[in-house]
């Protein structure tokens, strides 16, 4: 009998097909930890800008003021130096209209932006990024919340967006299930809305 050398059609395909379900079985957990790390993401931030409000109220003594979403302020603006951000609030002139904006606006600093929620939104060349987190005063502004934007929304994020609680939670949230995340005073992150795990 002559000795092969070479492996036959057979065997090739079936080692293909071996390595097809292989990968096929990777691919869902990469893109699963891709989106976890998304999401560590987000909330690292939204973390971080609930412990900068927290210090805004407590140096302050109140929350910051409403923002108006034709005008350059609000809460966005008014916690730039509790995030790093005092070059940046140095140059801001709050009141001015957001059409107006200068370009070094039109950009949210990182700590405003959620990768997950960049995913869904669409912005147009010199307009202002839309803010990935909006802030969610009670009605007589003692405590606060900051949440995600819902996909609905698109407010310019250095207009100090905010809305109600109950306004919000009806909505879907950027994350899976079309839930939200959100932070308080003590800067803690957990999942808000209907179908949250």
């Amino acid at each position: 009998m002559p000795k092969r050398t070479a492996a036959s059609i057979i065997e090739t395909l079936v080692v293909l097909a071996i390595i097809s379900v292989l990968v096929g079985f990777l691919l869902p957990a990469v893109q699963s930890a891709r989106t976890k790390a998304l999401e560590t993401v987000c909330k690292n931030n939204l973390h971080q800008l609930g412990l900068a409000i927290a210090d805004y109220a407590e140096t302050q003594t109140k929350l910051p003021p409403p923002g108006n979403s034709h005008l350059v302020g609000g809460w966005s603006i008014e916690i730039l130096p509790y995030i790093e951000q005092k070059n940046l609030f140095e140059r801001i002139q709050p009141g001015g209209t957001i059409l107006a904006a200068p370009d070094f606006l039109l950009r949210q600093p990182r700590i405003f932006s959620c990768p997950v929620r960049i995913a869904h939104n669409s912005t147009n060349p010199g307009s202002m990024d839309p803010s990935c987190y909006i802030f969610v005063p009670d009605a007589k502004r003692k405590k606060f919340s900051v949440f995600d934007a819902p996909l609905a929304v698109s407010l310019p994020w250095a207009s100090g967006p905010e809305m109600s609680e109950g306004s919000i939670l009806p909505q879907v949230g950027p994350h899976n299930r079309g839930y939200f995340l959100t932070a308080g005073f003590d800067g803690g992150v957990e999942f808000r809305g209907t179908n949250a795990p």
